[in-house]
Parts: structure tokens; sequence; C-alpha cells
């Protein structure tokens, strides 16, 4: 039987429903769902915008009808100030050409040696923990920041196959900026013109021009390389400019989002690992056990991923509770559309929600408890209530990398090191992607020797 679409009442156009979003949007959609079921519509400004909650729904819009729809250009134009013309923001048969051209980067053959950095530069995060660790052998850090550091690094690694930035912490500092920007304007009713003397404008401004000052200093460096006759250094950005055939726009559009998108979303993904294997002690165990039967004194390599089924499970649950990706990019609807009995007509606007979808107690036992053996068997729930990457063709193009870099990034440091219960457990905060609210201060507790 189709399912029944609810209008919940408006005020303003709206206006309430979108101080919800800016404000609680995880319980704004919480609250949709549990009020009004499966397909909500709601006014917002002028438009109309179904929030869908069920599988069937989310499958055929991602999937049957998927070129029924386009990326909200409101949210497009917001991301171009600084990603430009990039994949991630292209659409129709000019998608189709850029996605052919980036999708090498990302092939089976290159992950061994994405995988390598990522445990290099994992395995030298913990010996500076070991080297700033108290005479008990323990210490306190924010886990998120440190987590978000060590992600930009190996980004900037597999990227551009360079060492760690010397203004890092400068770069990181700059995506948190332009995240906060793409929240704020991607949800405001009234885009404001960027020469007002507001402090997130001036912000915005220098966090454009230190990132296009580093994504420009490094494509530039590599293309004069390849001028000289060297051409793959085995990163993505040698890829790129071979698929772009030297065309430095289209290399540093898709440099700019690859690594923004990339970083931040891999970096929340690890700090919630660690925040929730630090309130699951017995799972922390039984990861690191696992662990230490499978790898031994050696270094963990992308041959082992397949052969930690436990630690896998963890971060399949992690994404299941806190997936960086909360929301998919919103979408409008170009046609007029049929999803499973709700008529989605011409120019109205489709939002998909992982995390309220991936919390329903109709596909998930407990939904909002860590129980990572959910995933250590045959799933039981419908393949479309859990998608933490996306479905469809535009399925995110990184996730086999994402998910060998959580695990090999948690298995290394979890061989030296054990991530203790913070004090409190950190309040989502969904922003460009779901970070841990005002970071995650946590104590770690160095692991005898194996």
């Amino acid at each position: 039987m189709p399912p029944e679409a609810h209008h919940p009442p408006a005020w303003l156009l709206g206006i309430d429903h979108l101080w919800r979003i800016r404000t609680d949007q995880i319980g704004f959609y919480d609250d949709l769902k549990r009020r009004y079921g499966d397909a909500v519509c709601l006014r917002l400004g002028p438009y109309r915008s179904w929030q869908l909650f069920h599988p069937r729904q989310i499958e055929l819009a991602l999937t049957q009808h998927a070129s029924s729809f386009v990326r909200f250009e409101k949210m497009t134009a917001v991301l171009r100030q600084w990603n430009g013309d990039s994949m991630l923001l292209a659409e129709g048969e000019t998608w189709h050409k850029r996605r052919r051209k980036v999708l090498p980067a990302f092939q089976t053959a290159r992950l061994p040696g994405y995988g390598a950095a990522a445990v290099t530069l994992a395995t030298s995060f913990c010996v500076t923990l070991e080297d700033l660790a108290g005479p008990d052998g323990t210490i306190e850090i924010d886990t998120d920041a440190a987590m978000a550091r060590l992600t930009l690094d190996i980004a900037t690694k597999t990227l551009f196959g360079a060492d760690p930035l010397e203004n890092g912490d400068e770069v990181e500092e700059a995506i948190q900026v332009l995240s906060a920007v793409a929240f704020a304007e991607s949800t405001s009713p009234l885009t404001l013109p960027d020469w007002l003397p507001l402090p997130l404008k001036r912000r915005k401004k220098w966090a454009m021009a230190v990132m296009a000052s580093m994504v420009g200093g490094l494509v530039e460096t590599r293309l004069a390389e390849a001028g000289a006759g060297e051409t793959d250094h085995g990163d993505l950005l040698s890829m790129l400019a071979l698929q772009h055939e030297g065309d430095e726009h289209l290399i540093r559009a898709d440099v700019m989002s690859l690594l923004i998108a990339g970083h931040e979303t891999s970096g929340a993904l690890l700090s919630w690992i660690f925040a929730s294997l630090g309130r699951a002690p017995e799972w922390c165990e039984k990861v690191q056990g696992e662990i230490d039967a499978v790898v031994g004194d050696r270094p963990v390599t992308q041959a082992d991923f397949r052969s930690l089924p436990q630690l896998r499970a963890v971060v399949d649950e992690t994404l299941r509770l806190y997936p960086p990706a909360y929301a998919l990019f919103l979408r409008r609807a170009i046609v007029p559309v049929e999803l499973d009995g709700i008529r989605i007509a011409e120019g109205d606007l489709v939002q998909i929600t992982p995390i309220a979808v991936q919390r329903d107690p109709r596909w998930f036992e407990a939904p909002e408890e860590f129980r990572p053996e959910r995933f250590l068997g045959e799933p039981t729930w419908p393949r479309y209530a859990y998608i933490p990457f996306g479905a469809g063709p535009r399925v995110c193009i990184g996730q086999q990398f994402g998910l060998m870099e959580a695990c090999l990034a948690s298995a290394t440091i979890l061989r030296r090191w054990m991530p203790l219960a913070p004090d409190k457990f950190p309040e989502p905060d969904p922003k460009f992607s779901l970070r841990p609210k005002a970071g995650l201060r946590q104590r770690w507790r160095r692991r005898d020797p194996r």
C-alpha cells in the first residue's frame, strides 16, 4: 500500500521549519518521521520540500529515477565559490564525463599505496602520543582535532604525494570555516553579499585564500613536473593530471572538492569510532585482540582489510549511528516523478537523511544502541535502510578508499593505544559533516607491548 503524504503546518512560508533545520536538524528529522510518517512535505519559502524516510522511496529516488533530479542549485552555488566546477557539482553528461575521468584515481590497484600512507601517518601519530604521554602512560587530547589533522595529512599524502603541510593547522582551520559557511549560506533564506563587514564573511575570504594558495601551489608544482617528464607519483593528483590532460582549472576543482569532502568525513568517522569504543570497552578489547591475532608485530596493510571482521563491524555500526554524510545532497525534481505512490512535482525538492533512516526501529533493533554485532551476520534490514555513502549513480566515489582508511588508521592506533570513555559523550553537530560538538576531549592509555 503506498505511503500517505503528510503536510505539517508552516508559519511564514516555512521559516519555522528552516529555523529548526538550522538549530536542531537531527531532532527535527526525527520529529517529522515520528509524527508524520515516511513521506513528509514541507513548505520552505517558494519550494515544497519532501522528506523521504522509507527505503523503498529512497531506492526509487536514488536509482530508477536518479536522472529525474539535479542537485539543488542554491547549495551547489554556495560550494562552487571554492570548489569551482568540480565533479561533485556537475550534472548530466558533464557529470558522467567528469566521473569517468576521476574514477581511475580510486581504482583497486592504487588502494594499497594509499593504505600504506594512512598506516605510516597513523604510526607517526602514535609516536607523538608516546612522546607526550605522562609517566602513567595516559594522555588527554581533543580526539576530534587530532583525527582532523591526521586525515588532512593522509589526504595530503594520497592526493598530492606530499609530506604533512607546514601550515596544516591553518589549512584545517580554513576547512572548518568553509564547512560553517556552507551550512550557514545554504540554510539561510537570504544571500548576503560578501562585501558586508561581517565576521563570517571576513573568515570566509581568508579561508578561501588559504585553500586556493595551498591547492594551487601543489597543482602547479605537479604540472611543472609532468612537463619535465615526471608523471605518475602514485597519488590522486597524478591520475587527475593525466585524466584531465593537464587542464589546471579542472584539476584544481576536483582536487579541492575531494580534499575538503574526503578529509572532513574521514576525520569525523575516526572521531566517532574512538568515542564509541571508549564507551564500549568490551568491544575495544575484542577489536584489539583481533588486530593482535591477525597483524602481530608487523604494520597493518591493505591486505588485512577483509581479515578484521570485528573492526569492520565497529566501523559499519559507527557509520549507522553517526554517518558523517548525515543528510544527502538536497535534490530538485526536473520532471514530475512518482515514488511508490508519492507524487513529486517538477521543481519540488527531495531530502534523504541517512541518520534518520538508519535509526528507524522497524529496521534496526535497539536503534540508539551501539551494537556492532548486528554487522557480523547477514543484513536483516532493507538494502536502502543503510546508506552512509549514498546509493545509485551518485554514490560516494571514494567509498572504498574511505572504508579502508578508517579501518587501517584505527587498527594502527588501537594496536598501541586504548581510547577511554569521555567524561561526557559528545553531542552530534550536523554542519557540512557530522562532527562532535565542541570537540572530543578524551583520555588515552598506552597498551602494553605485544
